[in-house]
């Protein structure tokens, strides 16, 4: 797969008109596309949260919801995305996902495209 969906571009139109930079800067950095999340929006994300007037909880929120989305991609780059942001950005970033005790669950994490790679069963 190359280049970003439909899909992709539709929700990112969408941040850009509601005007949520960062909501935007989530969804480029959570595409479809096969590959790892460009650096320069893991950058912007990085120095948002360094920022005073920008919502952390928003940020996390918009980060949580593309990581329910059903393809494995885009959980994985949310993900990745989150990893990223708890490392590099600013402590208020972790500090807010650690209030959020239920933020990630993990029996949701269940890949709906009908993948190739084998279900995961846990043996009895």
């Amino acid at each position: 797969m190359s280049g970003q969906t439909l899909t992709d571009r539709i929700a990112a139109a969408q941040y850009q008109l509601t005007g949520s930079d960062v909501a935007r800067a989530v969804c480029k950095a959570t595409t479809h596309e096969v590959m790892a999340p460009k650096k320069k929006h893991l950058e912007y994300l990085i120095s948002a949260t360094n920022e005073t007037n920008v919502n952390i909880p928003q940020m996390a929120d918009t980060l949580f919801e593309r990581a329910t989305n059903a393809s494995w991609v885009v959980v994985f780059k949310a993900l990745t995305t989150t990893h990223h942001i708890c490392i590099y950005g600013n402590e208020r970033f972790i500090q807010y996902l650690a209030s959020r005790t239920s933020l990630f669950n993990l029996s949701n994490f269940i890949d709906k495209t009908g993948s190739h790679a084998p279900p995961m069963v846990r043996s009895p």
